[in-house]
């Protein structure tokens, strides 16, 4: 069953952002992630605290959980402090 990384995310620092961004694609893609979706969310009801949401597929749970646990991923990981602020759940 797919796998599903909803990040919700204020972006404090978007030239960071963008270094960790632009480091993270790839590896995401190398392991078996995708970006479906990112951007600034239209609230449709209730109240959003949050400027951008993204949303990723894996294609399992322990794909995903190979690359958030990667040594990569940690490294890269070090880029996203400071730059952005977030909360990230998957389903």
């Amino acid at each position: 069953m797919a796998n599903y990384l909803i990040i919700y995310q204020n972006v404090a620092n978007s030239e960071r952002y963008q270094e960790y961004f632009t480091a993270v694609a790839p590896l995401i893609q190398r392991h078996g992630g995708r970006l479906l979706a990112q951007g600034t969310p239209e609230v449709i009801e209730g109240t959003l605290l949050w400027q951008r949401v993204v949303l990723l597929e894996w294609s399992s749970q322990q794909d995903f959980l190979n690359f958030w646990h990667s040594e990569e991923y940690a490294e890269i990981k070090k880029l996203r402090q400071g730059a952005t602020e977030w909360q990230a759940a998957i389903v």
